[in-house]
């Protein structure tokens, strides 16, 4: 009985994982054949949401479907914390292609300011 409970769940198992593609937290891009238009209108978006010590812009530039240039600028952070998390930041956010990325140890407001004001900079670019 064991054995065809497992045959069978492997199979399920088998049929269920075409599905699923990507990695865990990553979010789905849409391919460019599907509507030809993409996700983003081609251009350059920035947006500003409070840090820890003043506001924290950053500026994204988009094709069809990819963040393909993430900038930051956060003037007023503290240099060796928040400051130094930028490059980091917009690394991350580059690679996640996303606004879901992990903040930086020791400058959580500043990466949560960064996050913010990289979904909104997404929202205006998106279709």
């Amino acid at each position: 009985m064991k054995l065809r409970l497992s045959v069978l769940l492997s199979v399920l198992l088998l049929i269920a994982l075409p599905g699923c593609t990507g990695t865990p937290g990553s979010s789905p891009s849409a391919s460019p054949g599907a509507s030809g238009a993409g996700v983003y209108n081609p251009g350059t978006y920035s947006a500003k949401a409070q840090g820890y010590r003043g506001e924290v812009t950053v500026t994204l530039t988009v094709d069809g479907n990819n963040i393909t240039d993430v900038s930051i600028d956060g003037p007023d952070e503290t240099p060796e914390v928040g400051g130094a998390a930028l490059d980091t930041l917009a690394e991350n956010i580059k690679k996640a292609n996303s606004d879901q990325i992990d903040g930086v140890s020791g400058a959580t407001v500043t990466s949560d300011a960064v996050k913010e004001a990289t979904a909104a900079a997404l929202a205006q670019a998106k279709r």
